[in-house]
């Protein structure tokens, strides 16, 4: 026979029919007993009103470990003990949750810097000319404007005395 699921962390329900026969009537009572090799629970039965025994089994997540446990009715009228009917159940959780921890290592992070610096010793090319207009002085006005050409020193020249009054 194949075993009754049944669920570990909520309440399940078994309902038998029993029939009694007898020459005489007697009150019964029964219980489901179920058994491994590590531990034995008893759980008593209650008659419902169509005559069915039922037996209910409380939630056993903290009793009993998953897996497939034996399981009998008992019948006990007056004094005499009857065994009719031994099942399996098979001991679930509804539901599982399991976290694993992922240890990842910290990446060293690479960084650069340059402490020298490099000159290209190239030939240098020439640098290139550049017109500047003077200014005229106030008694030329009615001269021809003249255009001159500078020279990289000329250039020079002007940018320090440029910063110079700059600073004054």
């Amino acid at each position: 026979m194949k075993p009754i699921e049944m669920l570990l962390d909520e309440e399940n329900e078994l309902t038998f029919q029993v029939n009694i026969e007898g020459s005489r009537p007697a009150d019964a009572s029964c219980r489901l007993f179920l058994d491994n090799a590590s531990v034995g629970l008893m759980f008593e039965a209650d008659k419902n009103q169509n005559g069915e025994i039922v037996v209910t089994i409380p939630p056993l997540k903290h009793v009993l470990k998953e897996g497939i446990y034996d399981m009998s009715l008992e019948v006990i009228v007056d004094d005499k003990y009857f065994q009719p009917l031994t099942i399996q159940g098979s001991f679930e959780n509804s539901l599982k949750v399991t976290a694993e921890a992922v240890v990842r290592r910290k990446r060293k992070t690479t960084s650069v810097s340059a402490n020298t610096i490099v000159e290209n010793k190239r030939e240098k090319k020439p640098s290139p000319v550049v017109a500047v207009q003077k200014p005229i002085p106030q008694k030329t006005v009615n001269q021809q404007k003249v255009k001159q050409k500078l020279t990289e020193k000329d250039i020079k020249n002007l940018i320090t005395s440029i910063v110079r009054k700059n600073k004054k």
